[in-house]
């Protein structure tokens, strides 16, 4: 039907019938304004998620991802949890100053909702290394993140001096490595702060 028979057909019609016409034609024309709407909404929508999508997952598989432009130290000192752990070893620290053992604490580096990857659970002197990425963790390490002091000069509060030294063992044997000793699964790892001989 082309447009002089629908204005013919509209010219006798009633002034009712020709407002519900309008009536009608208006409410199919807010019809089709609404469906252009919805269709470019989901559009948008649709773009967004092809777009946005793939960056999203990119930065969350980024951030599972081991960090390897951090230092051993940073890596030591940051937060994490049991999730994240890929390196895990318990190596055992003794503390002995003249003689007697010093405690090493429980729930060094321990936080309320995470954990350093290097810690301590209770007071054996057993260290927990539970690191997002595999490294080689040093006494130096342990030591920062409980805060105190270990190097060749000084363990604790005990410095050397003329009559003191700082003796290091690994599994039984020495070593000068001091501070910068390794931490390895099961070592067990003697600081000394004894009269020199």
């Amino acid at each position: 039907m082309d447009n002089n028979q629908t204005e013919n057909q509209n010219q006798n019609l009633t002034k009712e019938e020709k407002f519900e016409l309008r009536q009608e034609q208006k409410i199919t024309e807010e019809k089709r304004i609404a469906r252009k709407i919805i269709i470019k909404k989901v559009r948008k929508i649709i773009i967004t998620v092809l777009v946005a999508g793939p960056i999203v997952w990119g930065f969350w598989y980024a951030s599972t991802l081991p960090v390897t432009k951090r230092t051993n130290r940073q890596v030591a000192l940051s937060c994490t949890t049991d999730m994240a752990t890929q390196f895990h070893i318990h190596p055992n620290l003794k503390i002995m100053i003249n003689g007697q053992r010093a405690e090493t604490p429980a729930n060094i580096g321990v936080r309320l909702n995470c954990m350093n990857p290097i810690h301590t659970h209770d007071a054996t002197g057993i260290l927990h290394v539970e690191s997002p990425e595999v490294r080689d963790f040093t006494l130096s390490d342990f030591f920062a993140v409980w805060g105190k002091t270990f190097s060749q000069n000084q363990i604790l509060d005990s410095v050397v001096d003329d009559s003191h030294i700082i003796v290091v063992t690994v599994n039984g044997k020495p070593v000068d490595t001091y501070e910068n000793t390794i931490l390895r699964d099961k070592d067990e790892i003697v600081v000394s702060y004894e009269d020199k001989k």
